[in-house]
């Protein structure tokens, strides 16, 4: 029992120690993880990813958390009419063999009430879940948003 344990720690530090990765899980693989940073005080940070779907069925993430947040989102901006709008997504879908950018301006990850306050360097872990109920552990880092070139 101590040598599995062992081994489970050991792959939780690892896993936490490496930003901008996820665990693979099956065809489903994420790619290019970061959270812009926001001003002091901010109840709200955007998150971005790429999510790949290297496998022949389509695969659905249906909810989102994290341990530094109160409530996390997947979100989609359009405009609608001349009108911006953000709409919360329940699931989104990635087709076989596909993938879907969560980036600025498309959909996006909306994270609400930081347990605490982030900043460029920090690292945010995502809990990613499949319709399934498979999940997976992204370890994101925080970025300033004018620090393109430091993005995954």
């Amino acid at each position: 029992m101590r040598v599995g344990m062992h081994i489970i720690l050991s792959c939780l530090l690892l896993t936490a120690a490496l930003p901008a990765v996820a665990e693979t899980d099956g065809p489903l693989q994420v790619e290019n993880a970061w959270i812009r940073e926001a001003p002091p005080g901010s109840a709200t940070l955007a998150g971005y990813l790429t999510l790949v779907n290297r496998g022949a069925t389509p695969v659905t993430i249906s909810e989102i958390s994290s341990p530094e947040f109160g409530a996390a989102e997947i979100h989609l901006s359009r405009v609608e009419n001349g009108v911006a709008k953000m709409i919360a997504v329940g699931n989104l879908e990635i087709p076989a063999g596909s993938s879907v950018m969560l980036q600025p301006g498309g959909y996006h990850l909306m994270l609400f009430r930081p347990v605490r306050e982030l900043h460029a360097g920090d690292t945010v872990t995502l809990h990613l879940y499949r319709a399934d109920g498979a999940c997976l552990l992204v370890n994101a880092p925080v970025l300033r948003n004018n620090d393109t070139d430091q993005r995954p």
